[in-house]
């Protein structure tokens, strides 16, 4: 897919050709995303044990800092931005038109809301025995969104038949869930915050938020394509919502004589913005992680003028040092937070994990390492099932009464702690491997 903007001010012209060269595969990418799934496991699960270090936990909603499990959901973030330029000029590349392209978007974000709705209210209130509603949910996600192999037989018919009874199942469970007070969502306003009305969206849930961000960045990328200076710009506007959204939009206004004229419909934007910053994810800054994302991805895509390891090195060291600038031109502003997703947090939340891949595509790309990255690739080829099977994991455990959680105990070495919550990432990982080879891959 390419992008073409004659003179500023005027249209963007799009062409979408039927073939370009085969999309090379950055070995970097893959280990990079396989290292977050494996590393955000393992600080979910660490978060149950007591005695953590303080690194190994989340900082507080009024604390200037970051931790080791503050960097793990920005790094999916990024990684996931880093994909939008892969996955659309591959897809463009096999014919899809914009039209196309755009349904796909939406389509992948749809599927991350559903999950992120339905996980972070089953961890809210879990009704049925023992927490069935929610193993149940998770199950039907993994149908629902379990990718059909492209062959026309019976497995794919197979794997078409078992999403249609997820996405059943889906509907059924949403319909009959009910909160503490007995509320539905069918009975009680949809799109209303608080702790026990459905749709509760006062957060999405992690892969909501993820959702959100990639419809953002991906947005911005079917506009402007593989102009990179569009996107670095547009990175930075949506650091600079934040701003908007804390400081208010249009607050200085009223002080303004010269925009008394437009103060009225400058008011209605606000009151637009307003609303919409309520029910969707993108006024607290974190779109500019994924935004940041993508500019990288647009340098590896298979259309991209940086063909060299320098190139793409050199811009890559450029890019993440203007990252590192805007984090400290942010940071007197709001600090560093991840709860509240402070500008200042993603800057330098991003700055990190490019160059964790600039270290990694260095020793794999350039330097053709790739033999130690087996350990981490299954959760890289199927991140989403990775994920969604560590919660599974512990639902089944309940429901079952097997203390799974054994290792955490406070009667046990820190250390046993800390190693144990380390095996339960790397068997989740090779649970995720396994089912990839039986052709069980999750896929928004």
């Amino acid at each position: 897919m390419t992008f073409r903007v004659d003179r500023v001010g005027e249209a963007v012209s799009v062409d979408l050709p039927q073939a370009v060269e085969p999309p090379e595969r950055v070995a970097s990418v893959d280990a990079l995303r396989g290292l977050v799934i494996l590393l955000m496991i393992f600080v979910n699960d660490v978060a149950g044990v007591a005695r953590a270090p303080s690194w190994l936990k989340h900082v507080g909603v009024d604390a200037d800092a970051m931790t080791l499990p503050d960097i793990v959901f920005p790094a999916f973030l990024f990684i996931a931005g880093v994909s939008i330029p892969l996955s659309l000029q591959c897809a463009a590349a096999a014919g899809r038109t914009r039209i196309e392209l755009l349904a796909r978007v939406l389509t992948r974000t749809f599927a991350l809301l559903v999950m992120g709705v339905m996980m972070v209210n089953g961890e809210h209130h879990n009704p049925w025995y023992r927490g069935l509603w929610g193993l149940l949910a998770y199950l039907a996600m993994i149908l629902a969104f379990t990718a059909a192999p492209r062959e026309p037989g019976p497995r794919r018919n197979a794997f078409l038949v078992g999403r249609t009874i997820g996405a059943a199942a889906l509907l059924f469970l949403a319909l009959a869930y009910r909160t503490p007070d007995g509320k539905a969502m069918v009975l009680g306003p949809i799109f209303v915050q608080g702790d026990t009305v459905w749709l509760r969206h006062s957060w999405w849930g992690i892969l909501g938020l993820i959702g959100w961000s990639y419809l953002a960045a991906s947005l911005v990328y079917l506009v402007f394509g593989r102009r990179r200076e569009w996107l670095v710009g547009a990175t930075v506007l949506m650091a600079m919502l934040y701003v908007a959204e804390h400081k208010g939009l249009f607050s200085r206004v009223d002080s303004r004589d010269w925009l008394a004229w437009a103060a009225s419909a400058l008011g209605q934007i606000e009151r637009v913005f307003d609303w919409l910053k309520s029910h969707v994810s993108f006024g607290d800054s974190l779109a500019s992680i994924s935004m940041a994302g993508c500019c990288l991805g647009s340098i590896l895509a298979p259309r991209s003028d940086l063909r060299t390891h320098g190139e793409r090195l050199r811009w890559a060291m450029v890019f993440g040092l203007g990252l590192f600038a805007a984090g400290v031109l942010f940071d007197p502003l709001f600090g560093i937070n991840k709860i509240r997703a402070t500008p200042a947090w993603c800057c330098y939340c991003a700055c990190l994990t490019l160059l964790v891949w600039v270290v990694l595509y260095w020793i794999m790309d350039v330097r053709g390492h790739r033999a130690w990255s087996v350990v981490v690739r299954p959760a890289g080829a199927n991140p989403l099932l990775a994920y969604i099977l560590h919660p599974v994991l512990y639902l089944i455990a309940g429901i079952v009464g097997v203390p799974i959680a054994f290792y955490k105990s406070p009667d046990l070495p820190l250390f046993v702690n800390i190693l144990g919550c380390l095996a339960m990432a790397f068997l989740l990982v090779g649970i995720a491997g396994l089912g990839t080879r039986l052709g069980l891959r999750v896929k928004a």
